[in-house]
């Protein structure tokens, strides 16, 4: 059994092993303190060997408890073991010794442990059944008992019904923790499997595979904070042949990042033939404003002529889009915004920009900036400006790649957002 699957078994492993271990060592001190006791001067009958090879033996269990593996998965079997031994022992020096009543303080001590040691019912019950028919068999056929037999009766049958009733609420409570931890398990696997439909809705919703046009190639990159994330990429080729771009940013993680991001992709496909790209936006954020309370979302919507290669954008609080020429150094676009689907209402405008062949235009997500080092200083705009200069020679995915790999590098593979871009090449 693996150490992973070893944790995984049942949840009072750790507290049987606990009760074992202390079992072990009272077992020990009381056979430790026999070898010790004045056995001549009480006139009884005790081998000092049986006492040493005994203790020994528990001790070296005891101690073999946090050292190997076989001993802890085999404690239950282990116990039972050291309680026969000790019960016979006791009921042993009993009978030898008239019903001393040392020995049968012992022989208390052993049937009070058991019922605290044990979830197994067959293994006490057979126990218990065995040693008290034992024990009161003893005591009915000891000559000049040193204890009144009603008294030694009693102190047999009395410790053996508390080991018997303690087992009965043990096992009670081991059976709630096992339903509970059932009930558990059944949310934990549903959870799993939402986080996995979820996952799969934000795989849609980050397109990869893009449509070919004669003027534009387009790539993308999705690099998701958790297992699910809240940022979209999108499109639609609309009616009147152009191509509508959709890049947005949830705010916050998880599950409910992913739903809005849904709702804003469907949105986004509803107007997405609306005549001004700024239209779109505030569409989409009055579609959204009383649906999603707590989220805003960042976005950009273009509208790239194929044809004529002329660009319309518009920009909700976005970071700026990057243009990047043949022969000079990366810069930011105009337009900045405001955030939708919050609180206040959408300042946006439209912006035309034509490119020329072989530029390349950027976006990206602010998790691609908020990355810190080690010293605090965050990644940010100069950062990326430098990278994308570095690697002007890269196309593509690899491009992305390499300013992804540069922002891994900065912060050393720690991000606290999710990182997405989208790259258009000019042809």
């Amino acid at each position: 059994m693996t150490k992973h699957s070893f944790q995984e078994r049942f949840k009072l492993d750790d507290e049987v092993m606990k009760i074992s271990r202390i079992c072990l060592i009272v077992f020990f001190s009381f056979i430790g303190f026999g070898i010790f006791a004045p056995i001549d001067e009480l006139g009884l009958y005790d081998p000092k060997w049986i006492r040493i090879l005994h203790a020994s033996v528990t001790l070296g269990f005891f101690i073999a408890t946090y050292f190997s593996d076989w001993v802890r998965k085999q404690i239950q079997t282990i116990m039972l073991f050291f309680f026969y031994t000790m019960s016979a022992h006791s009921l042993i020096l009993l009978y030898w010794n008239s019903l001393y009543i040392g020995y049968l303080v012992g022989m208390i001590l052993v049937l009070s442990c058991i019922g605290v040691s044990f979830v197994d019912r067959r293994s006490l019950v057979s126990y218990l059944g065995t040693v008290t028919s034992a024990g009161i068999l003893i005591g009915l056929y000891t000559k000049e008992p040193q204890v009144d037999l009603p008294l030694y009766l009693s102190s047999i049958i009395t410790p053996t019904l508390v080991s018997y009733l303690t087992l009965n609420i043990r096992l009670s409570s081991v059976e709630k923790l096992r339903i509970s931890e059932s009930k558990l398990k059944g949310f934990q696997d549903r959870m799993l499997n939402e986080l996995d439909l979820a996952n799969e809705t934000q795989s849609n919703l980050v397109t990869t595979h893009w449509p070919k046009t004669k003027g534009i190639r387009l790539h993308s990159f999705f690099q998701s904070f958790g297992q699910v994330g809240g940022d979209a990429i999108s499109y639609l080729e609309r009616e009147d042949g152009k191509l509508a771009l959709f890049f947005a940013d949830v705010s916050g993680h998880g599950i409910a990042s992913a739903m809005v991001s849904a709702m804003a992709v469907l949105a986004f496909k509803i107007h997405g033939n609306q005549t001004e790209p700024s239209s779109c936006l505030k569409s989409i954020h009055t579609d959204l404003q009383e649906l999603v309370p707590n989220n805003h979302i960042s976005a950009c919507v273009l509208f790239v002529d194929t044809n004529t290669k002329e660009i319309q954008y518009s920009v909700a609080g976005h970071p700026p889009l990057i243009r990047m020429e043949k022969d000079s150094d990366p810069k930011f676009m105009e337009g900045m915004g405001t955030l939708i689907v919050s609180y206040l209402k959408p300042n946006l405008k439209d912006f035309t920009l034509t490119p020329n062949s072989g530029d390349r235009i950027l976006l990206y997500s602010d998790g691609i900036l908020e990355v810190f080092d080690d010293a605090g200083e965050i990644y940010g705009d100069e950062h990326l400006l430098t990278s994308i200069k570095n690697h002007s020679d890269k196309k593509g995915e690899e491009f992305l790649n390499a300013l992804y790999e540069d922002s891994m590098s900065f912060s050393a593979k720690r991000i606290s957002d999710d990182m997405s871009m989208l790259l258009l090449e000019i042809l």
